[in-house]
């Protein structure tokens, strides 16, 4: 998921949105605004029911956010290094950077969220009574107690029991528990994920059909379908780690790329180097000889031909974030699931200080390939042993 908006960091973590999140935004502050609030205190002005739908719209973001971090932060104490958290139009992503060892880790990580939604509604139903108690507004204890229910309702949307939920998630670790194959259980898990998805999708077109509530019925249907998608996709996810298991980086990287020089033009470039290199991107470097960035032949394209003789290739460079750098025994089931940079590098490879290797998109799906060709299973050996 990217991140069109970054917050910045907490705990060293990049947290940031969508701007699919402010979809979200504008629904919420609608509905509390217009809805509501008029319908817990009426006989307001209209400016005090937007105000206080957009503050309870945020404070409900907030909320989201607090829910993917407690995810974040307890995946990290068991060890799961974390790329990113990011809202968006359905809620918040976590993305982690590897997977639960243990089924038990697994359960811990998927609970923290669901159990953060709950101590954020018990706080909100506690400010509500503090308000009420000092005598605040009424529209303020209304607001906190719409934050407490909708806090409540999140958590218990969130366990019921099919991926890509927190429910689906602990399926899935009590599965693998029972079963002692984190496959299989990931394959239970995103099964009930496309069941539930598609029973919501129906639910949505059935609230269209038969009711007045077009939103209501169309945010089911969405819901729905992304679930179902979510699900399908995370389980050829799943099926890809499966192959990749005892892989390395070094055994699906391109060795000894093409290495671009910074100072060099895009004409000299090409020049030296098209029609020779059959590679989609090159790692580019320093006078120093340090990585400083990647340019893929797609960016190279872009530049127009008159051009070509003025730019330089340390001005198209794009950064290299450190979690795109690998070394060669890295396990290379680590490198899915990433945006790769520029539509084509997925790492870049370095041992000793020296860039080793190149991993593009088209590198994994080729060792993907192979892997289905040759019947590639996991092994029992290459499962982590089951505990609680």
């Amino acid at each position: 998921m990217r991140q069109n908006i970054r917050f910045g960091r907490f705990a060293g973590i990049p947290v940031g949105a969508s701007w699919s999140a402010i979809v979200t935004l504008a629904i919420i502050a609608d509905l509390v605004a217009a809805s509501a609030l008029p319908a817990a205190v009426p006989g307001q002005s209209a400016a005090l029911y937007w105000g206080a739908g957009v503050a309870v719209a945020a404070a409900f973001l907030a909320s989201l956010l607090a829910h993917e971090l407690a995810h974040a932060l307890v995946a990290r104490r068991h060890g799961i290094k974390i790329r990113s958290v990011t809202l968006w139009m359905l809620g918040g992503v976590t993305q982690l950077d590897g997977d639960p060892r243990t089924p038990q880790a697994d359960l811990q990580i998927a609970l923290a969220g669901p159990a953060m939604s709950l101590l954020a509604g018990a706080a909100f139903v506690g400010a509500a009574a503090a308000i009420s108690a000092a005598g605040g507004p009424r529209v303020a204890v209304a607001a906190a107690m719409w934050l407490a229910l909708m806090n409540g309702v999140l958590a218990a949307f969130n366990l019921l029991p099919g991926a890509p939920l927190d429910g689906g998630r602990v399926l899935r670790a009590m599965l693998w528990h029972h079963w002692a194959d984190r496959h299989r259980a990931e394959r239970g898990a995103t099964s009930a994920g496309r069941a539930i998805g598609a029973m919501l999708a129906i639910l949505g077109v059935a609230e269209v059909l038969l009711t007045t509530d077009l939103i209501g019925g169309l945010w089911l249907l969405l819901l729905g379908w992304f679930m179902a998608s979510a699900a399908a996709a995370e389980q050829g996810a799943a099926s890809a780690r499966a192959l990749l298991a005892g892989v390395r980086v070094a055994d699906v990287m391109t060795p000894d790329p093409d290495l671009a020089p910074s100072w060099l033009t895009v004409a000299d470039f090409i020049r030296q180097f098209g029609g020779r290199s059959g590679q989609p991107a090159f790692p580019v470097i320093g006078p120093g000889g340090g990585l400083a960035g990647v340019v893929t032949v797609a960016r190279l394209s872009r530049v127009a031909h008159p051009g070509r003789d003025q730019v330089r290739l340390g001005q198209l460079a794009l950064p290299v974030p450190e979690e795109y750098l690998a070394s060669p025994d890295d396990p290379a089931a680590r490198l899915l699931g990433r945006d790769p940079l520029g539509g084509e590098v997925v790492a870049v490879v370095e041992d000793g200080g020296q860039i080793t290797g190149l991993v593009t998109a088209s590198n994994i799906q080729h060792a993907l390939r192979w892997r289905k060709l040759a019947g590639a299973t996991v092994s029992a050996a290459a499962r982590p042993a089951p505990h609680w």
